[in-house]
């Protein structure tokens, strides 16, 4: 069964219980057809300030319920639940208010609407659906002539000089002043971030530093809660200093990511304190004690983060949402494992395996070759996919060479599910499965850039971990599929492109630690030094295959293997830090 997304269990207001809220289904849109009426959905969530505003003040305005209960068919979606949903009928916010008809189709839509509007705005489409302009624009839509533009488009294939272009669009978007990127509302760039470190390991190009520095810092002076550690989910303003006071396990994760690495490649020890303080807060406010797993979120109260610590500490805090989504949990499993290793937090590293234990326990369908969304439901989405890859790649790495072995094994699986299930015709994959019975939009899959160029990141280091360079090259086709408009036209959600992009061309290389047999990884100093080099196109593992030769003195060593062979024994940490500056793999 795939859940609704209804959230209205959640939210007891005058608004849940006075409008006859229906769940995402094929029921309601049948009630739209046989009753000629239209739908009106309300994209919310439990986190969502302006979500509750609506409901405290549009959905409890006596005229407006009643309009609503007695000429529409109205729908609640919890967007967390049914991203999928939420990526189609967003319309720039949330909460998301849109009129569809019993078709799924869009007629009108906005984010908070206020009661006086909400009035003439549920007057006017009901005058016009009388009237049978509704219906008549409806059909002019579908009417539409056939669309042969992707026939008649130049094939045109991404190089280095177009990837570099989509990096500068992305960097001309830095705000010198403020740090960050665009004006406002400002919202953290994870990824973005990520590729200015990135980008200033390979050249030391100050400019890029100092970007990061200053992005790091207003974002901390900013949305970084003093008290109780983590950051809010975005500030309205450019510089930083009126958040949105929701805290999201994904942006904390993201912004965890970013200090950690900043910590190692610009060697400022404030990252390092500011990254505990955001740990902290995980594992105190978002963590279960029970599974291990993380919940996704914590509710936005203004004026309780507002409060120093004396006066917090006499009031409730506010609510957590405990909902665990197999996604974001993934995310937490790679960042508290990576993280864990880069600064030395072994603790981190064993939280995110309990984590990565919960994933496999409770999201993981042996019969699909997938990960559910949600526990004990069955919608699968390939964003989730995409996150569990990354997570198992994180956790094969510090694991002995038996259990990555088996590790290794499930990714081999999870391809194959993946394929089944999501590939696109166009190349890649597309973000949710089709559907017979599909509903609306949910009828038209879609291809993340985003997404798949994070898989075919993950997929070129399976490929060096697994000794598979055939997956390096499905890694290069997935990228080469989206046409180069395309990527540019993703704006700053193209970093992850460019990421991808910079690794397979580096050829994705495998360090492996050998004479640590059945041991962890983690302790041993070639592995740490290793990751901590940050070579974007190197994983790092216990070897798995014996070798013929015994380990001098009873001395780990570390060979680097690329495409066409392996280096020679290296035993120590500098030379092995030297090694993956040098040459491309393959040619050592």
């Amino acid at each position: 069964m795939v859940s609704s997304g209804n959230s209205e269990e959640n939210r007891p207001t005058k608004a849940i219980r006075a409008i006859g809220w229906r769940e995402w289904s094929r029921d309601a849109f049948e009630e739209a057809r046989a009753s000629q009426k239209l739908v009106l959905l309300d994209l919310s969530a439990e986190w969502c300030h302006w979500c509750h505003v609506m409901d405290d003040t549009t959905y409890s305005d006596a005229s407006v319920i009643r309009t609503i209960n007695e000429r529409f068919v109205p729908v609640r979606v919890d967007i967390d639940k049914r991203p999928d949903i939420s990526d189609r009928y967003n319309r720039g916010g949330f909460p998301t208010t849109a009129f569809l008809s019993e078709q799924g189709e869009l007629i009108w839509g906005a984010t908070y609407v206020p009661p006086e509007d909400m009035r003439n705005v549920l007057k006017a489409l009901l005058d016009a659906k009388d009237k049978g302009e509704v219906d008549a624009a409806l059909e002019r839509e579908r009417m539409q002539y056939l669309d042969l533009s992707k026939a008649l488009e130049k094939t045109e294939m991404a190089d280095r000089e177009f990837v570099d272009a989509v990096f500068e669009d992305i960097f001309a978007s830095y705000d010198v002043e403020w740090g960050g990127f665009g004006t406002e509302p400002k919202f953290p760039h994870a990824d973005a971030i990520n590729l200015l470190l990135e980008r200033y390991a390979r050249t030391k190009d100050e400019e890029l530093a100092s970007a990061v520095h200053s992005t790091l810092d207003h974002m901390t002076e900013g949305l970084f809660d003093p008290v109780e550690g983590g950051v809010f989910r975005y500030s309205v303003k450019r510089d930083w200093k009126l958040p949105h006071f929701e805290k999201m396990l994904d942006t904390n994760l993201g912004f965890l990511g970013n200090l950690a690495r900043a910590r190692l490649i610009l060697g400022e020890m404030r990252f390092e304190k500011t990254a505990e303080g955001v740990a902290n807060y995980l594992f105190s406010n978002l963590r279960d004690p029970e599974t291990g797993a993380f919940f996704s979120s914590q509710d936005a109260d203004e004026e309780y983060y507002r409060l120093d610590k004396d006066l917090r500490n006499g009031r409730r805090a506010p609510k957590v949402i405990r909902d665990i989504f197999s996604g974001l949990n993934c995310r937490a499993v790679r960042t508290l494992t990576e993280t864990g290793a880069l600064l030395g937090k072994k603790e981190w590293v064993e939280v995110g395996r309990e984590a990565w234990d919960a994933t496999l326990r409770d999201h993981w369908s042996t019969a699909n070759g997938l990960v559910r969304h949600r526990a004990g439901e069955e919608l699968y989405l390939f964003d989730d996919q995409v996150d569990f890859l990354e997570a198992l790649m994180s956790v094969a790495e510090t694991q002995t060479d038996a259990e990555s072995e088996r590790t290794l094994m499930l990714g081999e699986d999870l391809f194959e599910g993946v394929a089944k299930a999501f590939a696109h015709p166009d190349g890649g994959f597309s973000d949710i499965r089709k559907e017979s019975d599909a509903i609306g939009k949910l009828a038209e899959p879609d291809r993340s850039i985003a997404a798949n160029s994070r898989w075919a990141m993950a997929l070129g280091l399976f490929g060096a971990a697994n000794y598979r360079p055939e997956r390096v090259q499905e890694a290069w086709k997935i990228l080469r599929s989206f046409p180069p408009k395309r990527t540019q036209a993703a704006g700053m959600f193209s970093a992850e492109y460019v990421l991808a992009w910079d690794a397979l061309e580096l050829r994705p290389q495998a360090v492996e630690i050998h004479g640590i047999s059945g041991r962890s990884t983690i302790s041993n100093e070639l592995w740490l030094s290793a990751k901590r080099a940050l070579h974007p196109s190197t994983v790092v593992m216990a070897a798995r295959k014996a070798m013929l030769e015994t380990p001098t003195a009873g001395r780990p060593f570390a060979v680097v293997c690329g495409e066409t062979g392996c280096s020679k024994e290296i035993y120590e940490s500098d030379e092995l830090v030297r090694r993956l500056t040098m040459a491309p793999p393959g040619q050592i």
